[in-house]
């Protein structure tokens, strides 16, 4: 099928565009982020610039592509932005996704929007299912629920897929944790600082294309959370990114999240851990434990970086 992709020049998109190409898929990729245009490489689709903030523009791409379905990716995912500039966060996340989520109701095509862990307070003891109440405590978190509530009115057949910590798109479009980790290594840090106070569910972009793909088949429309599986903080994951990478040099301290206010000042959930209930309801969840999704991606994206005693066998 014909599919119009937004917001594809990030770190999930470098993982679902190749992904439903692969699937047989017609992809036309957009983004207002020309600086790559064959971000894919010369066999993928050329990104096309798109602005979905902008209701003309969204009309005419719909009119021009005459998409059979539609993955909506493109958001502000700053929470510190998005604190700065409130405006801005709600034009980009809810309503430029109401725009979409119209074209889509109007035109009976299926969408799928991306949302976060982030619509959810972080007070729960215990992993969040699609059946808790959201109830954000920052303006990113409350952009993207939101844009959630846009989705479910202007386009009856949707999926809403939420995801944990992103982890994926490799040295080129890695600007989450592990990039920050493998950065400071790189530069030859000996001492790194890790956050162990808040916990989530790292999500492999990778393994969350192809999940999402699989659901996607099933047309069995809806909420679904899509996260790797299992809980830790960032220390969890820059310990093991160090233990993968063989890395028993580098000194690793645990440390608050007022260690990094400064640089994060934006309020954040205690605790963003995600279960794929749904999914596992179903019996569609592919998602594996995010340690094996991690070392699958050091060692398929940092290879140069594992010291050859640590490799092991790639996962």
């Amino acid at each position: 099928m014909k599919i119009l992709a937004t917001g594809t020049a990030g770190m999930l998109g470098s993982s679902l565009v190749p992904a439903m190409a692969a699937a047989g898929h017609e992809v036309v990729a957009t983004d207002i982020n020309l600086t790559d245009r064959h971000p894919w490489g010369p066999a993928g689709p050329e990104l096309g610039y798109l602005d979905v903030r902008d209701r003309h523009a969204i009309r005419d791409a719909f009119d021009a592509v005459r998409p059979d379905f539609v993955t909506h990716l493109a958001a502000e995912t700053s929470l510190e932005f998005s604190d700065a500039d409130p405006a801005h966060a709600y034009l980009t996340n809810a309503t430029a996704t109401k725009l979409i989520a119209q074209q889509c109701g109007r035109r009976e095509i299926p969408i799928v929007y991306i949302s976060t862990a982030g619509v959810f307070d972080g007070t729960k003891t215990g992993p969040y299912t699609e059946f808790d109440a959201p109830n954000p405590i920052n303006t990113y978190g409350d952009s993207k629920w939101r844009g959630e509530q846009e989705v479910r009115q202007f386009a009856p057949c949707h999926y809403i897929v939420r995801a944990g910590w992103m982890v994926g798109g490799g040295a080129a479009k890695d600007h989450k944790f592990v990039s920050r980790i493998v950065d400071q290594l790189r530069e030859g840090r000996t001492t790194l600082h890790a956050v162990g106070d808040k916990l989530g569910t790292p999500t492999y972009t990778a393994d969350f294309a192809a999940c999402l793909l699989n659901l996607i088949d099933s047309e069995v429309y809806g909420l679904y959370h899509m996260a790797c599986e299992g809980e830790g903080t960032r220390y969890d994951v820059a310990a093991e990114i160090l233990s993968v990478l063989g890395r028993d040099d580098i000194d690793l301290v645990e440390v608050t999240s007022e260690f990094f206010a400064e640089e994060f000042p934006s309020a954040r959930p205690y605790s963003e851990i995600m279960v794929n209930q749904a999914l596992d309801l179903q019996g569609m969840n592919l998602m594996r434990p995010w340690r094996e999704a991690l070392r699958h991606y050091l060692h398929h994206e940092f290879a140069d970086l594992i010291i050859p005693a640590a490799a092991g066998i790639a996962s």
